[in-house]
């Protein structure tokens, strides 16, 4: 029983490290997180914050993702679009980031998705290129797109339809937050909603590290 625990232990500490040292490429770490629990619960007064700008137009951007192509951001467009947020330096992005890939490939492609992070062009191809990201990756230093879209931290996330209209925000991940994506994605693309394998996705809801920069009192006129 010791040496098994000793094992699990080691795992996790290995675990625990490679986080560490991917984020420290790209920023600083808080040496005091604990990695065996949710680093930012969402809160009740998030989860009825992000409602605000559900059924609102989702203002258009035009930016270059990290390999140099214009990325339409909100919008219409042709296909629904999901955009969530990535912060440099932030464990809760490694955490999230397999789980938005593993969504992706279970539409095949029918949603675009994109990646909004508060890195520069270099950091965010490095993110890209590290994370095997399947899909664009937009860096925006400002953070002007987490303010219009009110990210106030990463792996928020929000599913806009065709017409550029958002559909549903969540400020965060979890396994009931994942299913909620899942069928509001389905229902979008008029298919019968397909089981979707969480993984290793929290129970609880959980956030993600929060934006130098964001002026949470700023308001979008509509």
């Amino acid at each position: 029983m010791r040496v098994i625990g000793v094992l699990i232990g080691s795992v996790f500490a290995y675990l625990t490290y490679n986080v560490v040292t991917l984020a420290n490429t790209r920023g600083k770490v808080d040496p005091s997180l604990d990695f065996s629990k949710p680093r930012h619960p969402v809160t009740a007064e998030m989860a009825e914050e992000v409602k605000k700008l559900n059924l609102k137009t989702a203002k258009l951007f035009k930016l270059p993702d990290a390999r140099g192509k214009v990325t339409n951001i909100g919008g219409a467009g042709p296909k629904p679009q999901f955009i969530y947020s990535v912060k440099k330096g932030c464990p809760c992005s490694f955490d999230a980031e397999p789980l938005m890939h593993a969504l992706y490939k279970h539409f095949d492609g029918k949603i675009e998705f994109v990646a909004v992070t508060d890195a520069d062009q270099k950091d965010a191809l490095k993110w890209e290129s590290d994370l095997r990201v399947p899909y664009s990756v937009v860096s925006n230093p400002k953070v002007e797109v987490m303010q219009e879209y009110q990210f106030p931290a990463s792996v928020y996330c929000h599913l806009v339809d065709t017409r550029g209209v958002i559909v549903k925000r969540w400020a965060g991940y979890s396994r009931s937050y994942l299913a909620e994506m899942n069928a509001e994605m389905a229902k979008l693309l008029k298919q019968p909603v397909r089981p979707f394998d969480s993984l290793y996705a929290p129970e609880a809801n959980t956030s993600g590290c929060s934006y130098e920069g964001y002026k949470p009192e700023f308001v979008t006129p509509n």
